[in-house]
């Protein structure tokens, strides 16, 4: 599967000179339903590269549609979006808004990228960003105990 392209970003930040980076795209490497780019993101950490993470949604299966890594969705990422739904309805918020969330999860993360095509979307994004400020680390301790998050994931 599409997992963005963490090892080509953590290739780069290896490889240059420090100080080369100031900041970097990972774009489907770290969302609810893939954490690949966990190491990328240590790394930045280390190197204090700030890092701006696109692909929050899965391509559009934690938004509701049938779609991965730009593909119909796999039955075992159905599921496991399913799973997601359910613990974020038992805490009572919405899907994208902990998908926002954990995107900005980690402190290195200075950027959340969501693409908007309508002035209505622009306004549900505005929406689940406030909600997604309010979604509770319990949540991300919860994902451990189940399963859903590895854990190699740190939580604040």
């Amino acid at each position: 599967a599409h997992q963005g392209v963490p090892g080509e970003v953590l290739r780069l930040i290896q490889s240059a000179p420090r100080g080369c980076f100031d900041s970097a795209l990972l774009a489907g490497g770290w969302n609810l339903l893939s954490q690949e780019g966990l190491p990328c993101l240590l790394e930045c950490q280390r190197h204090g590269i700030a890092v701006h993470v696109a692909g929050i949604f899965a391509s559009g299966l934690l938004v509701g549609a049938d779609r991965y890594a730009y593909k119909t969705a796999p039955a075992e990422m159905k599921a496991k979006a399913k799973k997601w739904q359910d613990l974020a309805e038992k805490h009572n918020y919405s899907l994208p808004a902990v998908a926002m969330a954990f995107a900005a999860l980690p402190k290195i993360v200075s950027r959340v990228v969501v693409g908007m095509a309508t002035p209505e979307q622009v306004e549900q994004t505005l929406k689940t960003m406030e909600e997604g400020g309010k979604v509770s680390g319990e949540i991300w301790h919860e994902a451990k105990e189940s399963g859903l998050l590895s854990e190699k994931v740190p939580l604040p």
